[in-house]
């Protein structure tokens, strides 16, 4: 069995990575790494700048680790908001069924793990 390096992660990569604005976006964006499934899950890099779509995931937990600039990610679960600075080296897990958003204003790049099934994402305010 030979096991090789999948992506370059490292933080000379990363600071070539192109961040995206969403200002004038129509569509969402490309990973700066080809995608690939991990356990049920799509895994690839957000690089960008500003603040993408709500969303929502209902079949399982969303795996955001920040890996160069920061975002603020606000998580709503029921009548109940949380906002939590995210920096560089963070890791966090976001529960299935919040609705959550990262506001991005000076840029971040983050590697995720999104379940591939049972997601949503709203534009305006999440409802």
């Amino acid at each position: 069995m030979t096991i090789d390096v999948v992506h370059d992660l490292s933080p000379e990569a990363i600071s070539r990575f192109v961040r995206t604005d969403l200002a004038n976006l129509t569509e969402e964006p490309a990973s700066p790494i080809n995608t690939f499934e991990f356990h049920g899950c799509v895994a690839g890099i957000g690089s960008f700048i500003g603040r993408p779509p709500w969303e929502l995931h209902t079949q399982g937990d969303e795996l955001l680790h920040i890996l160069s600039g920061e975002s603020r990610l606000t998580v709503r679960e029921g009548d109940s908001e949380t906002t939590l600075d995210l920096r560089a080296g963070h890791l966090v897990i976001v529960p299935k069924g919040c609705w959550h958003s990262n506001d991005a204003p000076r840029g971040v790049t983050m590697l995720y793990l999104t379940p591939l099934e049972g997601n949503r994402h709203s534009v305006g305010e999440p409802g």
